[in-house]
């Protein structure tokens, strides 16, 4: 992982949020080492661009499927279908032609629904985007910003925290890597660990 803490965005070489955690994490499962593939593995400028490409695709697709949008009630029109399934076709289509490419392959199931796992998953996020920000072929990742904020909300309701205030979406990957720094910044104040730095 690259060694970037939380605090006031500035890198920190003693400080490593996955290592923090890791007993954590570890204790009754495997660790959540795809979701570290991104930020482990050194990957080269092309497979970084086609990862970030894919995670953007792969968070349209799950908030498409949340149908947050929607009146709580509301039933999804044919064109929502559509829109949905569409989606989910580019995205394993992506998913397919990236895992076939290249190694480590990436999995799309993840479980956010802990200030840990949350602030982990940004933390990897971020450090993607950031090898990618100066790549234009790489759009601003809005819905993966958009994924991150929806699960923070579900762990604010779980856990009973005041949740993160959603700003507008990000017009540029820089203010992309903030946003995921806010939401990270704020898993480790809910989680209650502090850096060790």
């Amino acid at each position: 992982m690259l060694p970037l803490s939380w605090s006031n965005g500035v890198a920190d070489d003693g400080y490593n949020l996955a290592r923090n955690f890791r007993l954590t994490l570890c204790e009754s499962r495997p660790c959540m080492s795809d979701m570290k593939n991104a930020a482990n593995v050194n990957l080269d400028p092309a497979q970084a661009a086609e990862l970030a490409t894919l995670v953007e695709l792969e968070a349209r697709w799950e908030n498409l499927r949340t149908g947050s949008s929607r009146p709580a009630g509301a039933q999804p029109t044919l064109q929502d279908l559509h829109g949905k399934q569409k989606a989910y076709e580019v995205f394993r289509g992506k998913l397919a032609a990236y895992n076939k490419r290249y190694k480590p392959a990436h999995a799309s199931e993840q479980l956010l629904n802990t200030p840990v796992r949350l602030g982990l998953w940004c933390q990897a996020m971020r450090d993607l985007f950031a090898r990618v920000e100066h790549n234009t072929q790489v759009r601003c990742p809005i819905q993966l910003v958009e994924k991150a904020y929806r699960w923070a909300d579900r762990v604010a309701s779980r856990t009973g925290k005041t949740p993160l205030c959603r700003p507008t979406p990000p017009a540029t990957v820089q203010a992309a890597l903030g946003e995921l720094d806010t939401v990270g910044r704020w898993c480790t104040d809910v989680s209650g660990v502090t850096s060790a730095a």
